[in-house]
C-alpha cells in the first residue's frame, strides 16, 4: 500500500448478502484516501458438445439476456449496500470463469487490492474457503481482503503477524499505512514457534520512522503454533482487521499458500487482508 492508500479496489460480487458486506468494506478502504471501487460480476457460458447448433444459439441469447439482467441487479446491489456512496462505484459485468476474470480485471482496472466475500461452510476445519476465493488468494498479484460478515465499527484495531520474511515486511508496511489513515492502533504480533531458529528482535523495525510517528504501535510476542496463536489473539480483543504476509511457493505448475496463511484466513474472527 502506497502512502496515498488504495487507489482502486476491485470487488467481485455475486449478488449475495455477503457481496454487500464486501462492497461496504471496499468503500471504507477506498474512502480512506479518496480511492474508487470497481464492482464486477463474472459469468461463463459453455454449451455441452452434444447440443445442436440451434440449441446453442438459443442458449447464447438466454445467456446474453442473463448478463443484462445481472447488470441491473448489480446496480441495485451497489445502491442498496452503499446508499449515497454508490455514485462513486464503477460497475462491470464480464464473461469468464470467476477466478480468471478477477485476475484479468486486476490488470485492466489497475487494482491495488481485491475485496471479496468468502462463503464459509461448516465442516472438519470449521471453515473451508470457496474454490474461487482460495484460487484468487493464491494467484492475485495484489493484496486480497477476505470478508465473511457485516462491516462493524470503523477500523480501530489492526493485528499484523510478523516474521522474518519479505512478505511479512510488506504486510507490516501496508498495515502501518492503514493504521495511519484510520487513526487506529496496530499490534505487531510475533509467534515464536518451537522449531524457529531466530526470533525477530524488533518487530517494528521495518516501519519507517515517519510512519511510526503517525500511528500507535504495540508489540506482542507469543509462543506456539503460528496459525493457532494468530486466531487466538484475534479473538482476545476486538480486532477489526488482520493484515497477514503470505509467501507463495511453486508446486508443479501452480502456486500454493502456506498452511499458516490458509488456516488463519479460514478461522479468523475478522476480515483478513492477505499481502503476497
Amino acid at each position: 500500500m502506497q502512502r496515498e492508500g488504495f487507489r482502486t479496489l476491485l470487488c467481485p460480487v455475486d449478488f449475495s448478502e455477503l457481496s454487500g458486506h464486501a462492497l461496504r468494506y471496499a468503500a471504507r478502504l477506498a474512502s480512506c484516501r479518496g480511492g474508487k471501487v470497481v464492482a464486477a460480476y463474472a459469468n461463463w457460458f459453455e454449451a455441452p458438445p452434444y447440443f445442436t447448433e440451434g440449441r446453442i444459439e438459443e442458449l447464447k441469447r438466454e445467456f446474453r439476456d442473463s448478463l443484462a439482467e445481472a447488470a441491473r441487479t448489480r446496480e441495485l446491489l451497489v445502491k442498496s449496500s452503499l446508499g449515497g456512496e454508490a455514485s462513486g462505484v464503477e460497475t462491470r459485468v464480464v464473461e469468464g470463469l470467476p477466478a480468471d476474470a478477477i485476475r484479468k480485471l486486476v490488470d485492466e482496472v489497475h487494482a491495488d487490492a481485491v475485496v471479496m466475500g468468502t462463503h464459509g461452510r461448516s465442516g472438519y476445519n470449521r471453515w473451508i474457503l470457496g474454490s474461487v476465493a482460495e484460487r484468487v488468494l493464491r494467484e492475485s498479484p495484489v493484496p486480497v481482503l477476505t470478508v465473511r460478515g457485516a462491516a462493524g465499527q470503523p477500523v480501530r484495531h489492526i493485528l499484523c503477524p510478523v516474521s522474518d520474511t519479505q512478505a511479512s515486511h510488506q504486510a507490516l508496511q501496508v498495515a502501518a499505512g492503514i493504521t495511519e489513515c484510520f487513526h487506529a492502533t496496530l499490534t505487531a504480533l510475533h509467534v515464536r514457534e518451537p522449531h524457529a531458529v531466530n526470533a525477530v528482535p524488533n518487530l517494528c523495525s521495518w516501519i519507517p520512522a515517519e510512519e511510526r510517528a503517525r500511528c500507535e504501535i504495540r508489540e506482542l510476542v507469543r509462543h506456539g503454533d503460528a496459525a493457532e496463536q494468530i486466531v487466538a489473539v484475534a479473538g482476545e480483543e476486538p480486532y477489526d482487521l488482520i493484515v497477514l504476509g503470505a509467501a507463495r511457493r511453486r508446486f508443479f505448475n501452480g502456486l500454493v499458500l502456506g498452511t499458516t496463511t490458509l488456516r488463519a484466513v479460514r478461522h479468523a474472527p475478522c476480515p483478513v487482508l492477505t499481502v503476497g
